[in-house]
């Protein structure tokens, strides 16, 4: 992503937090990026687009920073899990994204909808996942209606939190609170057989959380395209780069070693006009490691 389009991105979101997203016009982005029609049409199809280009790259970095944080970490604690959650609920903090999630919840625009539904099934499937790693293969079957218990709790009281004080919530003392009421409840509902979500609906939320659909071959092309682009200088970023592309390129891809470097590689671009880029392809290897385990 260049650094016109990164400023483009910046722009229009700080017109949607600040006047809204349907207040908003694309003149309006225009204006204030200083850009002509043609440039944002280059970029986006739609100012839809551009929100939820916005969201996605957001999503893209919290997922970076929830995997590297698991690097060379137990992933049977279920403390590293409430790490890892309150990593998102601080990104969305930090970057304000909730008034715009909030706006697109209460839209009419169908597409957008959807877009915001399928990222809260993608979380869902993440939890069902980790907490398949803290409790075992036993709480497989049951591991959906876990991760929606402790979505909802965290959701509905960051809800009442908002509309009843000033005060800021301490999110991690939430995400605490409830991985230790988790400790108490996944062994009951293991015990008792406690099914509530249907497998039609299970399978629905996990086809909606598909994350990145790239295969092996596509994320190494793209990562190619990325490299060659880059100067000929041999400076780190590139150097990283051309590891991760040479270890994606075999038919058997050290794990270890592709956790150990996509990080760096990610680092490498922090800063520059080809940041929201370089963390697009590290969420792409992150995905891979994470279908490959």
């Amino acid at each position: 992503m260049n650094d016109r389009k990164r400023h483009v991105l910046l722009t229009a979101k700080q017109l949607f937090i600040e006047n809204g997203f349907q207040a908003t016009s694309i003149q309006d982005i225009l204006g204030e990026a200083h850009i002509s029609k043609g440039t944002f049409y280059n970029y986006f199809s739609s100012k839809n687009e551009c929100l939820m280009a916005i969201l996605r790259d957001a999503y893209h970095l919290s997922f970076l920073r929830r995997n590297e944080l698991a690097i060379g970490k137990n992933l049977t604690d279920p403390q590293l899990l409430a790490d890892q959650i309150h990593i998102r609920l601080t990104m969305n903090r930090e970057q304000n994204l909730l008034p715009l999630f909030e706006t697109v919840v209460h839209s009419p625009d169908d597409e957008l909808r959807q877009f915001v539904k399928h990222m809260h099934f993608r979380e869902l499937a993440w939890i069902a996942k980790r907490l398949v790693d803290i409790y075992g293969e036993e709480v497989k079957p049951f591991a959906y209606d876990c991760a929606s218990l402790i979505f909802g709790f965290i959701q509905h009281s960051l809800h009442i939190w908002k509309s009843s004080t000033l005060e800021r919530l301490d999110t991690k003392h939430l995400v605490d609170f409830v991985m230790q009421r988790m400790e108490v409840v996944v062994p009951d509902i293991i015990e008792r057989d406690a099914h509530f979500l249907s497998q039609n609906l299970l399978e629905t939320i996990m086809t909606g959380a598909e994350f990145y659909p790239m295969t092996q071959d596509v994320l190494v092309s793209k990562l190619r395209e990325f490299i060659e682009a880059l100067p000929d200088k041999d400076d780190a970023g590139k150097l990283y780069g051309q590891f991760l592309l040479e270890e994606l390129s075999t038919a058997a891809p050290r794990i270890h070693l592709l956790e150990s470097v996509v990080r760096s590689f990610r680092q490498a671009f922090e800063g520059t006009d080809l940041q929201l880029q370089a963390v697009e392809l590290s969420a792409a290897v992150w995905l891979f490691i994470d279908k490959t385990e």
